[in-house]
C-alpha cells in the first residue's frame, strides 16, 4: 500500500508541475520542459521507492494526509506556499516566453541549472532519509514518538529541506531558460516559506523536548552564514 500511495503522490505531483509550466505556455510542445518533467518523473519514482523499502517510516511520514495537529495559522501558510509554487512555475513560462526579463542562458549555463534542480532534490532526498518526521506541514507526531534530529543536514541548517526546495527552483529556472527564476524569483519564492518557518520553530520549541536548545546550537534557518 505504502507503494501505491507513494506513486499516486508522484503523478499527482509530477502532473501538477507540467501543468502549471504548461498552461501559460504559447505552445504545449515545449521541449525543455517536457524533459525536465519526464526526468523529475524518472527519479521521483526511483528514489522514492528506494526510501519506500529501506526508510518506510520517512515515506509514510511524507505521504500522510491526516495531520491531526496541524496549528490553524499553518494552514494559512500552507496555502500561502502552494500558491506562491503554482505562481513561480507560472512565472518561468511567462519570463521565457514573454518577458525575457534577462538574457537567455547559454547551452552549458542550462545544463548547470540541471545540475542544481539535481543537487536540490538530493538534499531533499537527503532530509528526508535523515528525517523520519519530516512532513509536508507543521504537525506534532505524538503517536509515532517524535524526536529532535539534530544530525546530518540539521547539524548546519534548521530546515535543510526549505534549502533543497530552493536549490530545486533554481535549477530549474536555469534550466529552462529563466535566469530571473534562477536567481532573484528563487530569492522571492523563498520569502513564502518564511511564515512556515517561524510558526514550525514555535511550534516545536514549545511541543518538543529539547529543540530550544537546538535553536540555540543552530544559528541558521536555510543557508549557513546568510539566513
Amino acid at each position: 500500500m505504502l507503494y501505491i500511495k507513494t506513486f499516486i503522490g508522484i503523478i499527482f505531483q509530477v502532473s501538477l508541475l507540467t501543468l502549471f509550466l504548461l498552461l501559460p505556455a504559447p505552445t504545449w510542445y515545449w521541449y525543455d520542459a517536457i524533459f525536465l518533467s519526464g526526468f523529475y518523473f524518472l527519479i521521483n519514482v526511483i528514489t522514492s521507492f528506494w526510501i519506500c523499502a529501506y526508510y518506510p517510516a520517512s515515506m509514510e511520514a511524507r505521504v500522510e494526509i491526516n495531520f491531526k495537529r496541524q496549528p490553524k495559522k499553518d494552514k494559512i501558510a500552507t496555502s500561502i506556499i502552494i500558491l506562491a509554487i503554482a505562481l513561480a512555475l507560472n512565472f518561468i513560462t511567462v519570463d521565457v516566453f514573454y518577458l525575457h526579463i534577462f538574457e537567455a542562458p547559454t547551452p552549458m549555463a542550462k545544463y548547470l541549472g540541471l545540475a542544481i534542480f539535481v543537487i536540490g532534490y538530493s538534499i531533499i532526498l537527503c532530509t528526508m532519509v535523515q528525517n523520519e518526521f519530516a512532513q509536508s506541514v507543521v504537525n506534532i507526531q505524538d503517536e509515532r514518538n517524535q524526536m529532535l534530529v539534530d544530525t546530518g543536514l540539521y547539524s548546519y541548517v534548521r530546515h535543510p529541506m526549505y534549502t533543497g526546495i530552493m536549490f530545486f527552483f533554481s535549477g530549474m529556472g536555469l534550466w529552462l531558460g529563466s535566469i530571473f527564476m534562477a536567481t532573484i524569483g528563487a530569492i522571492i519564492l523563498m520569502l513564502a516559506f518564511i511564515p512556515r518557518i517561524l510558526i514550525e520553530e514555535e511550534t516545536l520549541s514549545r511541543e518538543l523536548n529539547g529543540y530550544e536548545a537546538y535553536l540555540q546550537r543552530v544559528k541558521y534557518r536555510i543557508i549557513p552564514k546568510v539566513y
